[in-house]
């Protein structure tokens, strides 16, 4: 009655058809997901989530860019506001930690992607690489940061800083722990990476 009822509001489909899927990768990653436990888990056939997606690959695609989207709104808005300041890196920081910590079903997603060596780059994710790697080469221009390191490195350094207080869950998670670490990762990125002559005083 419900794959009945589903097959005739495509939106609810696909709704539940990603949900499914997203638990599942979720609790085994893209290898351990089968395309029958996400019919089963949603409530439609196989050849349903084939006519909405195509394939497990474009699924988890789709799945990777719904759980991103909100992410990449932010920063992309961010972005198109002002130059590149130090207030701005520094926001854009808080924004990608404060994400990450609100959401931690995408930390898990993304050690998945990790851990099974996943080297696809979403439309949503490479459009936001490449202007955090714009974002930083514009301010290396303008000396805010320091020009002799590659921006794509300095943009690793920026997301390993914040990532590494989500690869270590002993520590206590209230607001206070996490905005000292908070405060403590910029620190880290402002003493190694911000050009010493910058005067931003953010």
């Amino acid at each position: 009655m419900k794959s009945a009822s589903r097959r005739h509001d495509p939106e609810a489909s696909r709704s539940a058809i990603l949900d499914a899927a997203e638990q599942l990768f979720l609790e085994r990653g893209f290898a351990g997901a089968s395309m029958s436990e996400i019919a089963k888990g949603s409530g439609v056939t196989k050849s349903l989530i084939h006519h909405h997606f195509g394939s497990k690959d474009a699924l988890w695609r789709e799945v990777k860019r719904r759980r991103f989207a909100s992410y990449h709104q932010q920063q992309m808005a961010l972005f198109a506001r002002e130059g590149p300041t130090q207030g701005l890196l520094q926001e854009s920081m808080q924004v990608y930690f404060q994400f990450l910590r609100q959401n931690p079903a995408t930390v898990r997603l993304m050690s998945w992607m990790q851990l099974e060596g996943d080297r696809d780059l979403t439309e949503m994710v490479k459009e936001l690489r490449d202007a955090g790697i714009e974002l930083v080469s514009a301010a290396q221009a303008a000396t805010v940061l320091r020009a002799d390191i590659p921006a794509p490195m300095v943009l690793m350094i920026f997301m390993g800083l914040v990532k590494a207080w989500f690869a270590d869950p002993s520590h206590d998670d209230d607001d206070a722990t996490a905005n000292a670490y908070l405060e403590t990762a910029w620190s880290l990125f402002a003493e190694g990476v911000v050009a010493r002559q910058a005067t931003d005083p953010a």
